[in-house]
């Protein structure tokens, strides 16, 4: 029996600039690259050492695999410290997560306000699930959601989005302060 051909990140960029291409319904845009996104981190072939590297300052690396000209379609390879994490955030674009390697505590929250009171965001605790190599997070506009590494190893998960998360206007917030604030991360 042949050897199956890796699915290459160029393979993956092609299907992504085909399904935006054919579609700007954000579920059915999540529906079809949610198994390519699992798809590319389960081969791994495109998987390089630099992508283990994080910023301790930050927390976590991120590192671009690949934006289009006009900053769409952008995929990372995201890589979490032992006991680090992001904030609850939103992205301000449509996203997939991948598991690449180790478990990923995330929480999902939904806001509660209208959005009209600048530095001011409620949010209520919906749920919170592990996601681990080969699992999926999808998310519409406007999801909301924190990541934590509570494994004693760096974890890696793989992210696309509609857009480039530094050219969003995504925000950043503290439930317990019920605070917004804006959310760059350097990018590697």
């Amino acid at each position: 029996m042949a050897k199956k051909a890796p699915y290459t990140l160029e393979d993956y960029v092609a299907d992504l600039r085909r399904i935006t291409h054919e579609t700007d319904d954000e579920g059915e845009i999540l529906r079809q690259v949610g198994p390519l996104a699992r798809r590319l981190a389960l081969d791994k072939s495109w998987l390089e050492e630099k992508h283990y590297e994080a910023d301790p300052d930050q927390g976590f690396g991120v590192h671009l695999l690949h934006e289009e000209a006009d900053h769409t379609l952008a995929v990372f390879v995201v890589s979490w410290l032992p006991g680090c994490g992001a904030p609850a955030h939103d992205h301000g674009t449509w996203a997939v997560v991948a598991g690449v390697e180790g478990p990923e505590r995330n929480v999902r929250y939904a806001r509660l306000d209208d959005g009209r009171r600048a530095g001011f965001a409620k949010l209520s605790r919906k749920h919170e699930f592990e996601a681990a190599a080969g699992e999926l997070i999808c998310m519409r506009t406007g999801g909301i959601h924190s990541v934590h590494n509570d494994t004693g190893r760096i974890t890696l998960s793989l992210h696309t989005y509609g857009k480039h998360i530094n050219h969003t206007n995504r925000s950043q917030f503290d439930p317990e302060r019920n605070t917004r604030e804006e959310f760059v991360v350097r990018i590697e």
